[in-house]
């Protein structure tokens, strides 16, 4: 009887010792279980960062249309001759020079053509919009086109727009007269277009409905990529 009393004493401590083993194996996975979601849901909050998410800047528009007043701005207007100008317009004439037949009816004259991108800066820190690459060749910011958007007249004649090869930036509101911004710089939760005249070193002209390979450098470790078409228009 005595031995068969010890068996069952010694079962039960058995027993009871498991149960907490399991408790503290639980006990202890849900503690670092914890720690690890706290560091997922608030380390933005607690510990900003400087530096750009790969996804933190969307193209939410564009406008590449062979068409006249891109994204309904007065006077931004490319030649219809289904196609985006960019190497031929720089042969017999200023790359920098407008597409827009009323500006320049002879097509000798007309220089390479626009496309409009928008973009929003999804981060909470600002970003620089370093460069925008268009099939792999790259547009800088124009410091230059400043101020008021003037379409109406050639850069050599007065307009002020960006030059070939370049973008300038102005806020999404069509408010007039239209403002290029003096920074590149887009604020957290900021949205702009940039106003993006194709470079000439661009070898051949774009066709319609071609592929346009968009690269957006703003700081990242990596650019923010985004494929469009040609002769389309999102917004």
């Amino acid at each position: 009887m005595n031995n068969q009393y010890c068996f069952r004493k010694r079962r039960a401590v058995t027993e009871i010792v498991g149960t907490m083993m399991i408790l503290v194996v639980t006990v202890v996975g849900a503690v670092i279980l914890s720690n690890l979601l706290s560091d997922q849901f608030f380390s933005i909050d607690q510990h900003p960062t400087t530096e750009a998410r790969l996804d933190s800047i969307r193209l939410t528009s564009y406008d590449t249309r062979d068409s006249v007043e891109l994204t309904n701005v007065p006077n931004l207007s490319n030649t219809f001759n289904q196609l985006l100008c960019t190497a031929s317009c720089a042969i017999t004439a200023d790359p920098n020079n407008l597409p827009s037949d009323v500006v320049n009816p002879d097509p000798a004259e007309q220089g390479t053509e626009f496309i409009v991108l928008q973009i929003r800066n999804m981060n909470i820190n600002p970003v620089l919009i370093q460069n925008v690459l268009i099939n792999n060749v790259g547009h800088t910011w124009d410091n230059t086109a400043v101020g008021v958007l003037d379409l109406e007249d050639n850069l050599g004649m007065g307009g002020n727009y960006p030059r070939a090869g370049t973008f300038s930036i102005i806020p999404v509101q069509n408010n007039s007269p239209i403002q290029q911004l003096g920074t590149n710089e887009i604020p957290g939760d900021g949205e702009v277009r940039l106003v993006v005249k194709l470079s000439d070193n661009i070898p051949q002209d774009i066709g319609m409905w071609s592929s346009l390979r968009i690269l957006v450098n703003f700081g990242g470790p990596q650019p923010a990529e985004f494929i469009i078409l040609s002769g389309d228009a999102k917004w």
